[in-house]
C-alpha cells in the first residue's frame, strides 16, 4: 500500500469536508491544490482506474459541451466523473478524483470521465491524463496576460500532441482556421463538426477548399432566447435537432458532444431525446425569476472578443424598451488581468436605433466598461456606474417592468452566484451539476 497516496487522499477529503462546511467554495480546487503537492501523481495514478477518458478544451464552450456530453452518456446508464464547477486547471480534476474517491474498496466506480481543461493547462495535464478522446473547441484571443497570441497557443497544443498514444481520437472544429496546423501535426484518427451557415470563425480564413465536415448542422433556424433548431448530418444519417439554449456557439457544443457520443456508440436519437431534460451550466444562458418581482432575469457568461459578440448578437433582436442590461467586468486572475479586450468586442451589437436602455456597469473595472459604451454610441445618461456586484444587482432592478441580462465576466459570475444562492433564488453552484 502507497501510504503517501492515502494520506493525500485523506487530505484533500479533509479540506473538501471543511471547505463545504465552510461555505467557502465547495470544495472545487483547495483539495486538489493541496493533495497534489503532497503527492504530484495524483491525477497520473487515479486517472488509470477510469475505463475510458475524455477532454475537452477550448477558449470557448468547455462547460457546456462536459455538460451536454456528460448528460449524452448518464442518459444511457453510465457512470460519468466530470470537474461539474468548472475548475479546469489540475487542481480541478485531482479535487473531482478525491471527492469521488471510495476509501473502502480503494476504486473509482465510473464507467467515463470528461475532464474540461483550460487552454494552458491542457499542455501540463492532459499526457497525465493518457485521454482516449480529445476535443478542440476553438481557438480564439482570450486573456493575452495568461496565455499570448493564438498561435502560440496552437503550437503548444501541436507539442503536446504530437505525444499522445497513437489510440487516442481527436475531434476538432472544422470551421475555426486556427486550428488547421493542429489537425496537420497531429497522426491518429480525427474527425471535424462545424455549421454549413452562420460559422463562427477566429482570426484567420478557412480556405474555400475546405474538406467536407465529419458532423454538420444544417438548416439552422434561430429562435431567439427559446433556442435553435436544425439537422446534425454524419456519414450514417441525418437527425433533427430542436436545442433550447440559445446562441449559435450553443449548437457548436452540441455537435462536439454529439460526435463524441457516436465514438462511444451512443443511439443518436435516445441522446437527442434526452435533451428534453437538459439544464444548461450555471452562468451559461441561466434564466430565472426574480424576487418579488414578475420579472426574468437571464446571465450570460462572457471573456473575450469573439464569445462576448456572440451573445450580443444573440440577445440583440430580444430586446425591448422596458429590458436592462447589468454589465460585469473585473479584472481578477481568473478573468484575465489585461481588459483591452473590451475594445474588440462588439458592444455596438447591443445598441438599438431610437431605443435608450439603461445600463448598469458593475465589478473591479466598471468605469473602463462605461467608457467603452459610451465611445460605442449608448446615451452616457443611460448609463450607471456601481462597483459593487450586489449593489448593482438591487440597483438594476428598482423600476424594472422588463427582462433583466446579466452579462458577467467569470469571478463577476461566481460573486453573481453567491448572491444569488444567499437571496435563495438559486443553489450554490458546486451544489448543481
Amino acid at each position: 500500500m502507497d501510504i503517501k497516496f492515502i494520506l493525500s487522499i485523506l487530505l484533500g477529503k479533509a479540506i473538501l469536508s471543511a471547505t463545504k462546511l465552510l461555505n467557502i467554495g465547495g470544495g472545487s480546487a483547495a483539495p486538489g491544490y493541496y493533495a497534489l503537492k503532497f503527492y504530484p501523481e495524483l491525477v497520473t495514478k487515479l486517472s488509470k482506474q477510469i475505463p475510458k477518458t475524455i477532454v475537452i478544451t477550448g477558449t470557448n464552450g468547455k462547460t457546456t459541451t462536459a455538460k451536454m456530453l456528460g448528460h449524452f452518456i448518464s442518459s444511457q446508464g453510465l457512470k460519468v466523473l466530470r470537474n461539474t464547477t468548472g475548475s479546469n486547471l489540475e487542481r480541478g480534476i485531482a479535487s473531482a478524483l478525491i471527492s469521488n474517491f471510495n476509501m473502502l474498496t480503494q476504486s473509482l466506480n465510473y464507467d467515463a470521465a470528461i475532464w474540461e481543461l483550460d487552454e494552458a493547462a491542457f499542455n501540463s495535464v492532459a499526457l497525465k491524463l493518457s485521454p482516449d478522446i480529445i476535443v478542440f473547441l476553438n481557438v480564439f484571443r482570450d486573456q493575452l496576460d495568461r496565455y499570448g497570441e493564438v498561435d502560440s497557443i496552437v503550437a503548444k497544443w501541436c507539442k503536446t500532441a504530437i505525444k499522445l498514444k497513437k489510440s487516442t481520437k481527436v475531434f476538432f472544429n472544422g470551421d475555426d482556421a486556427s486550428l488547421i496546423p493542429l489537425e496537420k501535426c497531429f497522426t491518429g484518427t480525427k474527425q471535424t463538426f462545424g455549421l454549413s451557415e452562420f460559422k463562427i470563425r477566429g482570426e484567420k480564413a478557412l480556405s474555400t477548399k475546405q474538406q467536407k465536415l465529419d458532423f454538420e448542422a444544417k438548416n439552422i433556424e434561430i429562435k431567439g432566447l427559446d433556442g435553435t433548431k436544425f439537422e446534425v448530418e454524419t456519414k450514417t444519417g441525418k437527425w433533427g435537432v430542436s436545442l433550447s439554449i440559445p446562441g449559435i456557439y450553443h449548437v457548436y457544443d452540441f455537435l462536439a458532444s454529439f460526435a463524441v457520443s457516436q465514438e462511444l456508440k451512443l443511439a443518436p436519437s435516445s441522446i437527442i431525446n434526452s435533451f428534453k431534460t437538459f439544464s444548461p451550466a450555471f452562468g451559461r444562458v441561466e434564466k430565472f425569476k426574480l424576487l418579488n418581482s414578475q420579472s426574468n432575469a437571464y446571465i450570460f457568461l462572457i471573456k473575450n472578443p469573439i464569445g462576448a459578440t456572440q451573445v450580443f448578437q444573440t440577445i440583440k433582436p430580444q430586446l425591448k424598451k422596458d429590458d436592462r442590461l447589468l454589465l460585469i467586468l473585473n479584472d481578477n486572475f481568473a478573468d484575465g488581468t489585461d481588459v483591452s479586450w473590451i475594445w474588440d468586442a462588439g458592444f455596438e451589437e447591443l445598441r438599438l436605433k431610437n431605443l435608450d436602455l439603461r445600463i448598469t456597469c458593475s465589478g473591479t473595472r466598471a468605469e473602463e466598461l462605461a467608457l467603452r459604451l459610451k465611445y460605442a454610441g449608448f446615451n452616457p445618461t443611460s448609463i450607471t456606474i456601481e462597483d459593487n456586484i450586489e449593489k448593482a444587482f438591487k440597483a438594476s432592478q428598482t423600476g424594472l417592468n422588463g427582462r433583466l441580462f446579466i452579462l458577467p465576466t467569470y469571478t463577476g459570475l461566481l460573486s453573481l452566484q453567491k448572491i444569488l444562492a444567499h437571496l435563495g433564488i438559486k443553489e450554490r453552484y458546486w451544489k448543481e451539476n
